[in-house]
């Protein structure tokens, strides 16, 4: 793919500049036909769960900011599910830990609710970076990228968009990248890119697959789990900017972080993650390594 053409650093999606309230910022959604993984055959490890600290032993009260699917949004009944759902609520099985429950919160106010403990820990897409494991403890458990998707009749040429219709989040850094795109397919001599916008990343998707758009530019989980929604829906070209995502401590909450590091781990190295994951369709995301604070470039 030519460099001109990259989508350079919109994995940052998790950076969105969102500022909405959380279980009032948007309708409740089914789970598109979605089975989750069936927790109740998970059994307890007691060594992971002496791992704990003793006030994290009995239950977790997750934040995150929803509805972004397929990682956390609402079903029909209005309760949260989703890839990160399900792994946290494996995850607690798996430790030992008898209720996990999330609560929606504005995005921009995650960090500060964990750190303040209104939240045990956040999960909520976010991605590993510099700055904010200045603030709180993460540790890794999938890789995101940001990737192309068309329907089935699309003739969308990803390594030159140039006069195609393509959509992206409202205010986010794919909405950017687009922008820029476009304005190099100007200053070219080009047809500019002719841009749509949503704040749902399903509607985009659903037009990708109806032919409204000739392609859509998402994260991995969204564009995987569109190929599971939507028929005819499917990735094209590689994915860029790749990073980790994983859940978020308090910064004075290391021993927590080191257990819950500790039980993905176990998650990963018995397959489990990947069981989790699968029903979702975004098994590929899943590390091999849980890692806390990893070094990053």
């Amino acid at each position: 793919m030519p460099a001109r053409w990259k989508i350079v650093s919109v994995c940052a999606l998790a950076c969105l500049s969102l500022s909405v309230a959380g279980c009032s910022s948007g309708p409740a959604s089914d789970s598109g036909g979605v089975e989750s993984y069936d927790i109740s055959k998970i059994k307890a490890d007691p060594k992971l769960h002496e791992m704990l600290p003793p006030d994290k032993r009995d239950s977790w009260t997750a934040g995150a900011f929803m509805p972004y699917s397929p990682a956390e949004f609402f079903d029909d009944s209005n309760q949260p599910i989703g890839y990160e759902v399900d792994t946290l609520k494996a995850l607690g099985k798996l430790m030992g830990v008898k209720d996990v429950q999330f609560k929606s919160e504005e995005f921009n106010s995650l960090l500060d609710r964990v750190n303040d403990g209104t939240f045990d820990l956040v999960m909520s897409t976010l991605t590993l970076k510099k700055s904010r494991m200045r603030q709180v403890n993460m540790v890794s458990f999938v890789n995101v990228g940001v990737i192309y998707a068309v329907g089935p009749n699309s003739e969308f040429d990803y390594t030159n968009p140039c006069g195609f219709k393509v959509g992206a989040r409202t205010d986010t850094t794919m909405m950017e990248a687009l922008k820029a795109a476009s304005d190099t397919c100007v200053a070219e001599g080009k047809e500019p890119i002719k841009i749509a916008e949503d704040q749902d990343q399903e509607v985009l998707n659903s037009q990708a697959a109806e032919g409204t758009l000739d392609a859509v530019l998402g994260e991995d989980p969204s564009m995987l789990y569109g190929q599971i929604k939507f028929d005819g829906f499917t990735t094209v070209g590689q994915n860029s900017d790749v990073a980790p995502q994983g859940p978020v401590f308090a910064k004075n909450d290391e021993a927590f972080a080191k257990a819950v590091q500790a039980g993905l781990q176990e998650m990963m190295d018995t397959g489990l993650l990947v069981d989790v994951l699968k029903p979702w369709g975004v098994e590929s995301l899943a590390l091999n390594y849980a890692t806390l604070n990893p070094p990053l470039m």
